[in-house]
C-alpha cells in the first residue's frame, strides 16, 4: 500500500537522497510535468564559482527521481480540455496517466502504460546525457519564468473579479481568503450566467476554438445542474487562478511570476491524496483553494518522519506500514487506510498464493490479450518500467537494485 503525493520543487530539492529512499516507501509519488520542466530549466542556469556546474546539479535532481512507485501525470492543459468535452470526469486522488492501449477479454479488461517522454529524459539527465532539445527548452523555461510582462497579462483577464475586495475585517489571511472564496464563487455561478463562465474558463486556458460549439452544447443539451457536475477539473483549476488573482487584488498574495508559475503545482493536487510544499504563498493558497480529500504534509514534517523511520531500518527488513506511529505519514495513512482494520484484514497465505496467480494472468493478458474499448473501471492497470542497477529496490528494502533482487536473480541464474 502507498499514498500519492505531489511535491512540487521546493520540497524535492529539501529532501535528500536518503529522504526520497523513504519517500518511495511510504508514497506513490506523482511527478508534476512542471517538477520536470523546473528540473530542466536548472540546466540554463549561469554557472556560478564555488557551485556544480548546472548539468551536474540537474544530475543530481534526476537522481532523486526513482522510477518505482512514481508516475509522471499527464499535463493539466490536455486534462482540462478533456474535462470540458466529457472525456474525463473525476480525478479520484490518484496520478492520471495516458495508456498505451486498453485490453478486453472475455475475463479481464485494463490498461497498459509504457514509459512517458518525461520519464526517458530523466533517465538520460541521471547519466549526465543531455541533447540539443534539452539545453532549446531549458533556455525557453528559463526566459519564459522572468518575462515579467506574464503577470500583466495574467491580471488582464479578470477584470470580472477585480472588485472583490474585503468587506469586514478579519484577523487572519486564511479567514480573508475564506470570505473572498464565497464572493468568488457567487461571482462565478450566481451573478454571471453559467454560459459566459464557461466561455471564461475556455478563454483562459486557451481551449481549441473548434472544440468551443461542442462544449456549449453540452451545457446547454446535456443535464447538468451545475459547472462543476459539467468539467469539475477544469472549473476546480479555473478557481485555482481566479483565487490567485483576487489574493493579488487584496494584497494576500505577492505579483512574483515564480508566485505564477508555482500555483500550477495546485492544478495537480486533484491526483494526489496528499500535497507538500516549503513556499509559504503556495501553502496559503492550497488551504484557499481545499482540494478534495487532500492533506497537506510540510517538508520538516517529511523530513522529521524519514529520520524516524531511518533509525528503525534493518538490513532486508521491508515495512508493511510507517513503522512509528508518532509520525504525520503514520496519522495519514491510519485516516486513508484505518490501519487497525487493514491488520485484521490481512490476508491468508492462500488468499495471497491466489492473488499471486492472478497476478501472473493479468501479466499474461497485458502482453497477449485482444485490444480493445471499454466502460467503466479496468480489473488491472500495468506499468512498463526499466530500473537501473543503481535505483533502489522496488522490494522497498532500501538496498540498490543491483545489490538486492538483481544479485539474487543472477545468482538463481547462475
Amino acid at each position: 500500500m502507498s499514498i500519492p503525493i505531489v511535491l512540487d520543487k521546493s520540497t524535492f530539492q529539501g529532501l535528500n537522497y536518503d529522504d526520497i529512499v523513504e519517500l518511495h516507501k511510504y508514497y506513490i509519488v506523482n511527478i508534476t510535468p512542471l517538477l520536470v520542466s523546473e528540473i530542466l530549466g536548472d540546466l540554463a542556469k549561469e554557472e556560478k564559482e564555488g557551485k556544480k556546474p548546472p548539468k551536474d546539479q540537474v544530475t543530481d535532481l534526476a537522481k532523486k527521481m526513482f522510477p518505482y512507485n512514481a508516475y509522471v501525470n499527464m499535463d493539466y492543459k490536455l486534462l482540462v480540455e478533456k474535462s470540458l468535452t466529457g472525456e474525463f470526469t473525476t480525478a479520484h486522488n490518484r496520478p492520471f496517466l495516458s495508456a498505451q492501449k486498453s485490453i478486453n477479454t472475455p475475463t479481464k479488461k485494463g490498461m497498459t502504460f509504457v514509459e512517458t517522454e518525461e520519464e526517458l529524459s530523466i533517465k538520460r539527465w541521471k547519466r549526465g546525457e543531455f541533447d540539443t532539445m534539452d539545453e532549446i527548452i531549458a533556455n525557453v523555461w528559463r526566459t519564459e519564468s522572468k518575462d515579467e510582462a506574464v503577470v500583466k497579462t495574467f491580471k488582464e483577464k479578470f477584470d470580472h473579479l477585480k472588485d472583490i475586495k474585503i468587506r469586514d475585517h478579519k484577523p487572519s489571511n486564511e479567514e480573508k481568503f475564506s470570505s473572498l472564496k464565497e464572493r468568488l464563487k457567487e461571482r462565478l455561478y450566481i451573478e454571471i450566467e453559467p454560459v459566459d463562465t464557461l466561455n471564461l474558463v475556455m478563454e483562459y486556458f486557451d481551449i481549441n476554438p473548434d472544440l468551443k460549439n461542442s462544449i456549449e452544447s453540452r451545457w446547454k443539451n446535456e443535464s447538468h445542474p451545475d459547472l462543476q457536475s459539467l468539467a469539475e477539473y477544469a472549473i476546480y483549476c479555473y478557481e485555482v487562478v481566479s483565487l490567485y488573482y483576487i489574493g493579488i487584488n487584496n494584497s494576500l498574495c505577492g505579483e512574483r511570476l515564480t508566485n505564477l508559475l508555482d500555483l500550477g503545482y495546485l492544478f495537480y493536487a486533484p491526483f494526489a491524496r496528499v500535497f507538500s510544499t516549503n513556499d509559504r504563498f503556495l501553502r496559503n493558497l492550497f488551504f484557499a483553494v481545499d482540494p478534495n480529500d487532500t492533506f497537506f504534509v510540510t517538508l520538516p514534517e517529511l523530513k522529521e518522519d524519514f529520520k524516524k523511520f531511518q533509525t528503525l531500518n534493518k538490513e532486508g527488513e521491508v515495512f508493511n506500514e510507517p513503522p512509528n506511529k508518532d509520525s504525520e505519514t503514520y496519522r495519514i495513512w491510519d485516516s486513508v487506510f484505518n490501519m487497525e482494520l487493514t491488520r485484521r484484514l490481512k490476508p491468508s497465505a492462500a488468499e495471497i498464493k491466489r492473488k499471486e496467480a492472478e497476478l501472473e494472468e493479468i501479466l499474461n493478458i497485458a502482453e497477449t490479450g485482444k485490444e480493445g474499448d471499454f466502460e467503466g473501471e479496468p480489473d488491472f492497470v500495468t506499468k512498463e518500467t526499466f530500473i537501473s542497477p543503481d535505483d533502489p529496490c522496488p522490494c522497498k528494502s532500501g538496498i540498490a537494485f543491483k545489490d538486492c533482487h538483481l544479485a539474487k536473480a543472477q545468482n538463481r541464474t547462475n
